[in-house]
């Protein structure tokens, strides 16, 4: 079984405790134009990649159903190694279902003194937010057109291709049909990501995988304080943001230094004046393209009622603890950390304490 080791848990809270006091010390970041740089790059790139998340909000109950186990599936890899059809297999489903109750008996444990950082949390939410930003489109930039924004010349350099992405406008759009040929619809690519095909056998796999989701789940003890997982979660999801785009861990010692000569080598200012105008149109052709890409479904023939008829609401605040126990490396084997295990306390629950405010976790037992 894998808990939410609490000999970690309190050594994290310690450096997120620590990073207010460096954050202030930090230039300030203006707001960064994301939308240029995600618009364009959706255009650029034939639609359908950040397509896909603008169509979200729209999508039928089949799809947000797959998108929850594509999820789920994901975050099973990385917390436990097991896509989601081998944690549902007859010979593993037991085994996955215990160590997923221990993983939220272990989080429900310790909630009460998490609650204790929880205005640290929202505070970390809203400081970290410019970082997140700014290493964003760093990100997106370095992605989509493998410009450097350190480098000298790099803002002559992405105007031109945002500029570029206006002189294509009226291409993109006419060929949009043309150019979603080539590409997976969205309810084929969830189904692939959970290694099915778009056909009859993967439809019927999908909805007997989408059944026994729900009982997986189902199963599972409820997790208590949602808001603390969300917000840990989220903290920990933009320090993993900051270090991808940027290459710092804030969490690290002499994260400072190293933040404050990544921020002096980028154009912050210029970053922060890019040309709306390219924005606006990338956004409007991208999006003509995306909505043609979401209505050329090629599953709209297959019989997906079976996915369509489970709740699988409850599978969104299970990846979020999966996600934060392998993000942050916090899962480990019951009683394998030498603390006290927060697993033991789910016999007398009332009658424990924990301490996550020291470099070492306290668990009192009440005699």
């Amino acid at each position: 079984m894998t808990c939410l080791c609490s000999a970690k848990l309190g050594p994290l809270m310690v450096s997120l405790q620590a990073l207010p006091s460096a954050l202030s010390l930090l230039p300030a970041i203006p707001p960064m134009p994301l939308n240029v740089v995600a618009s364009a790059s959706l255009a650029l790139t034939g639609g359908l990649g950040l397509g896909m998340s603008a169509s979200v909000g729209a999508m039928a109950s089949v799809a947000a159903n797959l998108a929850a186990m594509a999820s789920l599936s994901a975050a099973l890899d990385a917390a436990l190694g097991m896509n989601l059809a081998a944690a549902l297999s007859a010979s593993m489903q037991a085994r996955v279902a215990a160590s997923l109750a221990a993983s939220i008996g272990s989080f429900n444990a310790l909630a009460g003194s998490l609650g204790l950082h929880a205005s640290l949390l929202a505070k970390l939410m809203l400081e970290l937010a410019p970082l997140v930003s700014l290493a964003g489109l760093v990100l997106a930039v370095r992605t989509a057109f493998g410009i450097d924004l350190q480098a000298s010349g790099a803002i002559l350099a992405l105007q031109a291709r945002l500029g570029a992405r206006v002189d294509v406008k009226a291409s993109v759009t006419a060929n949009a049909a043309v150019n979603v040929a080539g590409h997976a619809s969205l309810t084929a690519n969830l189904m692939a990501a959970l290694g099915l095909k778009a056909n009859a056998a993967g439809a019927l796999s999908a909805g007997v995988m989408a059944s026994a989701t729900a009982g997986l789940i189902a199963g599972l003890p409820p997790i208590g304080e949602v808001s603390l997982l969300a917000m840990l979660s989220a903290v920990m999801a933009m320090v993993a943001t900051i270090q991808l785009g940027l290459g710092v861990n804030v969490l690290l010692p002499g994260a400072l230094i190293s933040l404050q000569l990544v921020l002096a080598a980028l154009p912050l200012s210029a970053l922060a004046e890019l040309n709306a105008a390219a924005s606006a149109t990338a956004s409007a052709s991208a999006s003509a393209a995306a909505n043609v890409a979401v209505s050329a479904d090629a599953t709209a023939g297959l019989d997906l009622a079976g996915v369509a008829s489970v709740d699988l609401a409850a599978a969104g605040q299970l990846v979020r603890l999966l996600n934060l126990m392998a993000s942050a490396k916090l899962g480990l084997p019951a009683g394998s950390c030498g603390a006290p295990c927060p697993l033991a306390l789910l016999a007398h629950p009332a009658a424990a304490g924990v301490s996550l405010g020291t470099d070492r976790p306290r668990v009192t037992l009440a005699t």
